[in-house]
């Protein structure tokens, strides 16, 4: 009897119970991390660093610390509109059986995986650091653009104003993606918006909301059903093909009548030109109608290229400021920085590619 209450017999329950704590726990981080959508931030090294590297090119010095300060703000706030779309998208999501690996929420508060309340408790400790961050910028300007980037993405999905679900969503991604982060950025390295960054940014704007529009094409049977009233729900499947087709030229159009204007330097024009490709691509399948059964298996390559398309015209049009920048005065060091950002951004880029081609169709 006594050799049963030995002790080092007792310490195997508990180990047991430790484990499968432990198990627990790294399954709760990964549901979280799911739910944050990591991935998705990639894009925000772009049009922090496109406003920082037009702020060199107009000869101001980089200031490391504010741009630290600019990428982490959009990234805080991008985690935040995570959290806040996933809880209060969760009725639409729900509705959801055609999603992508794009499209459809990330399914962590669908299946299960995490409680809903969680999401929306790191949404409001994700607003509170975005606020913090307004608080500390050092002019008004910034101020400004910052508190209205973190309140377009607050009220994105969250009640009552629910942007995306009054037909505003589309336009409201393409004002902060493509206006108001990377102002904030080049407000805080040069004190001003330089009339290069804003054309260079308007047909990137253009492209986002064709973008955001193509997402929602895949989205469109199940927020019909829960009253979600994007774009494509607004004027029907052949209207907003129709749409973001003519978007395409028009996008491309813009960008050359501003090199012709010379608001835009050729070789910033000769970059962003470069991806022009991917829109001609992207119409032949929407024209074929790869997103008009809502299969996944058609849907992913279209809806994963419509969404880099905007990150690759990006890239590219920091790209050309960068060249463009290093044939002036720039400091060679400001612009070492920014190239290894983008290179950063390249080889991140090459990885999710390969990921997705090794990813299954649906989701």
């Amino acid at each position: 009897m006594s050799a049963m209450l030995e002790p080092r017999l007792i310490p195997e329950p508990r180990r047991a119970v430790a484990e499968a704590t432990s198990t627990r726990d790294r399954a709760r981080w990964r549901a979280l991390l799911q739910l944050a959508r990591l991935r998705f931030l990639l894009y925000n090294l772009l049009p922090v660093g496109l406003a920082v590297a037009v702020s060199v090119h107009q000869g101001h010095p980089l200031d490391l610390t504010w741009y630290a300060v600019a990428q982490l703000f959009a990234w805080t706030v991008h985690v935040m509109t995570h959290f806040c779309n996933e809880y209060f998208d969760l009725e639409a999501d729900r509705a959801n059986v055609y999603f992508t690996p794009w499209t459809g929420g990330s399914r962590a508060l669908v299946d299960g995986m995490v409680a809903p309340v969680v999401s929306l408790g790191a949404g409001f400790v994700l607003f509170g650091v975005s606020t913090l961050m307004v608080a500390v910028m050092p002019s008004w300007q910034a101020r400004v653009l910052a508190a209205a980037a973190v309140v377009l993405a607050w009220f994105y999905t969250a009640p009552p104003v629910r942007l995306n679900y009054r037909g505003a969503g589309e336009l409201t991604v393409a004002a902060i993606l493509n206006g108001l982060w990377p102002a904030v950025a080049v407000v805080l390295q040069a004190g001003t918006v330089p009339w290069l960054l804003l054309a260079v940014l308007a047909p990137t704007a253009v492209l986002q909301v064709a973008r955001m529009m193509v997402m929602n094409l895949g989205d469109r049977r199940s927020d019909a059903t829960v009253g979600k009233r994007t774009l494509p729900v607004i004027f029907g499947y052949r209207s907003a093909v129709r749409l973001i087709v003519a978007a395409q030229p028009v996008a491309y159009g813009m960008l050359t009548a501003f090199a012709l204007l010379g608001w835009v330097p050729w070789l910033v024009w000769a970059a962003m030109a470069a991806t022009a490709p991917l829109s001609v691509w992207l119409v032949v399948r929407l024209r074929a109608g790869a997103m008009r059964d809502l299969d996944p298996r058609r849907m992913t390559p279209v809806v994963f290229w419509a969404s880099n398309h905007v990150s690759l015209i990006v890239a590219a049009a920091m790209l050309g400021v960068i060249l463009d920048a290093a044939r002036g005065s720039a400091g060679t060091g400001a612009l070492a920085v920014l190239g290894a950002v983008l290179a950063g951004y390249g080889l991140l880029f090459a990885y999710r590619l390969w990921l997705a081609r090794r990813a299954p169709a649906g989701g």
